[in-house]
């Protein structure tokens, strides 16, 4: 069985992380991650699977970004 939505959960927990001093990216990097975070929500509420899939992907990618630097 496939796991939708794992990195959603830990984009979501990142979010909440504070970074202290916050870096100048930090902004952008958040600003996205609630946009995926929104669009993870709705395609919820809709059923939608594959956009859940493609978001979970899209979140992975932040969480690496967020990782990376």
């Amino acid at each position: 069985m496939e796991v939708i939505g794992k990195y959603i959960e830990k984009l979501q927990t990142l979010i909440n992380m504070p970074m202290m001093p916050p870096p100048s990216w930090i902004r952008k990097w958040q600003t996205e991650a609630e946009h995926i975070l929104f669009l993870a929500h709705l395609a919820k509420d809709h059923d939608d699977l594959d956009q859940l899939k493609a978001l979970d992907i899209q979140a992975l990618q932040l969480i690496k970004t967020r990782e990376d630097k």
